[in-house]
């Protein structure tokens, strides 16, 4: 078991269909993010690392700006 595995990991959205249906091949690298390549489950677009990263990062500030019932 990997317990370096962040607990933010967010599926990316695929540049080509628009899904947010991530496979990962391989499972995880020491650092926590996929060892190897991403791809959309829905039309099998294949992520680069540096790709899938910046997907990410985009995810988690999309994440990071939604709110709970009742908070403002």
């Amino acid at each position: 078991m990997n317990k370096d595995t962040p607990n933010n990991l967010y599926p990316v959205t695929c540049g080509v269909c628009g899904e947010s249906q991530n496979t990962m091949n391989g499972g995880f690298g020491t650092d926590g993010l996929p060892a190897q390549d991403v791809n959309c489950m829905v039309c099998g677009h294949t992520f680069g690392r540096e790709k899938y990263l910046s997907g990410l990062e985009v995810r988690r500030q999309e994440f990071a700006r939604l709110s709970g019932p009742g908070e403002t």
